[in-house]
């Protein structure tokens, strides 16, 4: 049987986390199949999907991450994914793009721009901000992977909607398709 697993991982960001989760995977025979992986403020948080041997009850994988919970302080949860939920829902978003952030600190930006691409049916399959700069001058910066519907005008009305938003918050918005939406 083809079990799936989301293995997400959170405790204080410190060496050896990585290695350490990774290594109860290795030796329960356990492939990882999709990762993601960040420091946030002081935490570091670990996501996987992970692909379990035929042998290995997902309650084993949750008896075995419960130990190393305990011995590094970590939160750790074990869920089951269905067959459906491992399937990409991509097959009518072809077309990729990433958008990158840049401007002055201020409230709303993640709002405001992820509720302009969810508007243009926008699909996000990554986001990564950071806070840089100094106390007195934040910068903020974003970087989000979309996927979007295939239709030959969507690039260019997301041009224009984001040319919109930069002008209003005062940032830098750049838009960049992916090469295979520029085929």
């Amino acid at each position: 049987m083809n079990q799936h697993a989301l293995l997400t991982v959170t405790g204080r960001d410190r060496p050896g986390i990585v290695a350490r989760t990774t290594q109860v995977l290795f030796e329960m025979g356990c492939n990882i199949a999709d990762s993601s992986m960040t420091r946030l403020g002081g935490a570091f948080t670990v996501m996987l999907i992970v692909h379990l041997p035929p042998t290995v009850r997902l309650e084993q994988m949750a008896e075995a991450f419960a130990a190393l919970a305990d011995e590094m302080a970590l939160a750790i949860h074990v869920q089951p994914l269905s067959a459906d939920s491992l399937t990409a829902s991509t097959v009518d978003l072809p077309q990729g793009a990433t958008i990158s952030v840049l401007g002055a600190d201020q409230p709303g930006i993640v709002f405001r721009v992820t509720r302009l691409l969810a508007e243009m049916a926008c699909n996000i399959v990554d986001l990564y901000t950071r806070v840089l700069g100094t106390a007195d001058k934040p910068v903020y910066s974003m970087v989000i992977e979309v996927e979007m519907p295939n239709q030959s005008d969507l690039p260019q009305q997301l041009q224009q909607r984001l040319t919109q938003l930069e002008k209003q918050l005062t940032i830098e918005i750049h838009l960049r398709l992916s090469d295979s939406a520029l085929m």
